[in-house]
């Protein structure tokens, strides 16, 4: 007579795999890390960081870890940085992730960052240390927004861009670099013009001077009213008072409005609307100049007569 097998009530206690165990006990000990980690002195200690490299003052409320569709990172909320390059700023949220973790035992720390603002977003790396600085792009920013100070101009900028930055950064509070950029919805608008500029393209280089100025670099935009490049120097701006410029514009004027205040300007344009200008002064009291500025003269030609890649 054969033995029927012993029924699952009459079996010993079931005892886990070596495996499971280990997984189970790693991850109560993280659980408890989080749980207990001092994480508002973390975050007083990345504020201090941003602070002291930047020249400004950043708060953070609150810290935490986080796994996202980027990983596991550290999830700051209602930060606040304070800067005179941009005024005040509030970030609905910051996420940050070491990086190279042999840079912070060496004194050269960095982080991976990821930022959502009211002037847009960004998404790189942020370096302390000596080299502290910020290279990454950025996307949907609000030229609106940005805090241009640009009042006593009578000038405004208004849609979107994206780009890179390279930016560096200084205890004193000092801004530098070069920011690549290109849009589809640039509008500038100004008292002295009768129409606003729509552009559907605008890309160009823009370079931070050590004095605060701002020097653009091949800058093409194209749009149903103009289309040529820019190219010059704009200097610091003040909420009182209008920023001096150097500028040189190879544009042809498409709107007929333009043209004509063109002419009535005494400024020479072609009939088919061509101009070439070197524009001085100040931004809401500007000078023409037939020609462009000497050294964007000598740089198209250096251009023109360098040798073709080869490929």
């Amino acid at each position: 007579m054969t033995e029927s097998p012993p029924s699952i009530s009459s079996r010993g206690p079931q005892t886990l795999s070596k495996p499971v165990l280990i997984v189970a006990v790693v991850g109560l000990f993280l659980f408890f890390i989080a749980l207990l980690f001092p994480w508002d002195s973390l975050a007083r200690r990345v504020a201090w960081e941003i602070s002291t490299a930047s020249g400004g003052h950043v708060t953070i409320s609150t810290l935490a870890p986080a796994v996202t569709a980027r990983g596991p990172v550290l999830r700051a909320r209602d930060v606040v940085i304070e800067h005179r390059s941009i005024d005040r700023l509030q970030l609905s949220e910051l996420q940050i992730a070491p990086r190279q973790l042999v840079g912070w035992l060496t004194g050269t720390p960095s982080v991976r960052v990821w930022a959502a603002t009211e002037l847009g977003e960004i998404d790189g790396v942020l370096s302390f240390g000596d080299s502290a600085g910020y290279v990454g792009n950025m996307s949907r920013i609000e030229l609106a927004r940005l805090p241009l100070r640009l009042d006593a101009s009578g000038v405004k900028l208004a849609g979107q861009l994206d780009g890179t930055a390279d930016i560096t950064l200084d205890p004193k509070g000092t801004l530098g670099g070069r920011m690549t950029f290109h849009s589809t919805s640039l509008v500038v608008t100004s008292a002295l013009l009768p129409v606003e500029l729509a552009f559907t393209k605008a890309e160009g280089v823009i370079v931070i001077l050590e004095n605060g100025a701002t020097r653009l670099e091949a800058l093409r935009v194209e749009g149903e009213i103009l289309e040529g490049d820019l190219s010059g120097e704009i200097g610091l701006a003040h909420h009182s008072q209008s920023p001096p410029i150097d500028l040189s514009v190879d544009v042809r004027i498409l709107d007929p409005r333009l043209r004509q205040l063109a002419a009535d300007a005494g400024i020479p344009i072609s009939h088919d609307g061509q101009l070439k200008l070197r524009v001085q002064g100040t931004l809401d009291a500007p000078s023409f100049g037939e020609g462009l500025a000497p050294e964007t003269t000598k740089a198209r030609a250096s251009q023109r007569a360098r040798p073709p890649k080869s490929r």
